[in-house]
């Protein structure tokens, strides 16, 4: 399988690439990037031909898969241009500053049935496949409510990366719920089957850093059939080191887990048991997305996110900072 790889200088490019060369039979054949030197570097430690422009790398390289990454502003073009080439990729999120830019792209893609995968990583969770493996048994009972939260460093980390564009939402869309939150809101919807999520209330905070992107988001969600949702995303973590705060509770009627990102607790009611065991962590989780994703297009299975997910995901991300409350200070009045 020869991959190409698209904005390199994007700070998941690492993590992809260390995912995907863990899948069978890959060699990067190329990587792209808009901005002189970076991808040159970057092909030192991946190997393939570096280019400054994307579409000469693909006329040029005519990859098997391309991995896409790049301005969550430019994302839209860049996903306009995959679609157009046949080629079947994977992109980063949230592929636009708003649901209306997926909108479009969502189409063409289902209508052109093309391969896209999101790496909404947190779909390799064990939760989810201890919730399947109860659901199947008839032991889940009524669902009743969620949590998520996802708590990253600080935002001045995105200027220690080469990306400070992610401080400025013209670019980025947002900050820590456009970002990271994507996360929580495509666990709800995973929990509530895409059922039609309303926003109850939520507040955002530019209060201790002062940026233009909020750096704490909190929002209180419902389906359609009542289950209740809260979602946490910040940049307040004390650290730059990677893991930060992180939890994902499910709640129904006969079950409750809660992922600690690396170990999962679940009780269950009919038995009355309780019991921790391991589970991924995050860096575990962005593995399993390479080789998964390219066994999925070798087996014909549809993406384990497509880019209809991510779109339903950044319609309640719209929704939220609609009806969000937000409060604003700057770091000279703190």
């Amino acid at each position: 399988m020869r991959i190409a790889m698209i904005e390199v200088g994007h700070w998941h490019a690492a993590m992809h690439l260390r995912s995907f060369r863990l899948a069978d039979d890959v060699e990067i054949v190329a990587v792209a990037d808009h901005q002189p030197g970076l991808a040159a570097a970057f092909a030192r430690q991946s190997g393939g031909k570096p280019f400054e422009r994307y579409q000469d790398m693909l006329e040029r390289t005519e990859p098997d898969f391309v991995v896409a990454m790049g301005k969550h502003v430019d994302m839209p073009d860049i996903c306009r241009y995959m679609l157009g080439t046949g080629i079947p990729f994977a992109m980063e999120k949230p592929i636009g500053i708003s649901a209306s830019d997926l909108a479009p792209l969502v189409d063409i893609a289902e209508e052109r049935n093309a391969f896209v995968a999101v790496p909404l990583i947190n779909r390799y969770s064990s939760i989810w496949r201890q919730l399947d493996e109860l659901e199947s048994a008839g032991r889940v009972g009524s669902r009743s409510h969620y949590h998520f939260r996802v708590i990253n460093g600080p935002p001045e980390r995105y200027v220690s990366d080469g990306v400070g564009w992610m401080l400025d939402p013209a670019v980025s869309g947002g900050g820590c719920l456009r970002n990271v939150g994507i996360h929580t809101i495509d666990g709800f919807l995973r929990f509530t089957g895409g059922e039609t999520v309303e926003v109850l209330g939520a507040a955002t905070s530019h209060r201790v850093h002062g940026a233009a992107i909020e750096e704490v988001c909190a929002a209180l969600l419902r389906s359609e059939s009542g289950v209740i949702g809260t979602i946490e995303a910040g940049y307040s973590y004390a650290s730059m080191q990677p893991g930060g705060d992180f939890e994902i509770r499910l709640s129904a009627a006969n079950c409750y887990m809660i992922d600690r990102n690396d170990t999962l607790e679940v009780a269950i009611l009919d038995d009355d048991t309780a019991q921790a065991r391991s589970c991924p962590d995050q860096g575990a989780r962005y593995d399993q997305f390479g080789p998964d994703t390219l066994a999925r297009l070798r087996d014909g299975r549809s993406p384990i996110a497509t880019l209809r997910d991510c779109y339903r995901a950044m319609q309640v991300i719209d929704e939220i900072y609609d009806k969000a409350v937000t409060t604003y200070q700057s770091k000279a009045s703190n």
